[in-house]
């Protein structure tokens, strides 16, 4: 978890002074849980998915999925907009050709 905690710091542009303020912790003590020195506590990774709510608990904790929620969704849900748009198009293609038909008689 350490690792993946190091990689978001990177990922947020903060040097690791900062990180440790924006999550509320001081800066010495999320230092010595990072290089092994102290046990990361369970504190401290409250504070991090507090502030960062957009991040995946699930990559944090176990490294599984994304570092960010929702991506797979994000996706599917685009594709389904584009799905949806792809039939509207269709829709209105039918529309306008009844159209010209009605205007023709």
């Amino acid at each position: 978890m350490v690792n993946r905690i190091s990689k978001l710091i990177e990922s947020t542009g903060l040097n690791p002074t900062s990180f440790a303020a924006k999550i509320g912790v001081q800066q010495r003590t999320l230092w010595n849980q990072l290089n092994g020195q102290r046990k990361l506590s369970l504190e401290t990774v409250e504070a991090i998915l507090d502030n960062f709510p957009d991040l995946s608990a699930e990559w944090l904790m176990r490294g599984t999925g994304d570092m960010k929620k929702g991506n797979d969704a994000q996706e599917k849900r685009l594709d389904n907009l584009v799905d949806v748009i792809s039939m509207q198009q269709e829709t209105i293609r039918n529309l306008q050709d009844k159209i010209k038909q009605l205007q023709n008689q």
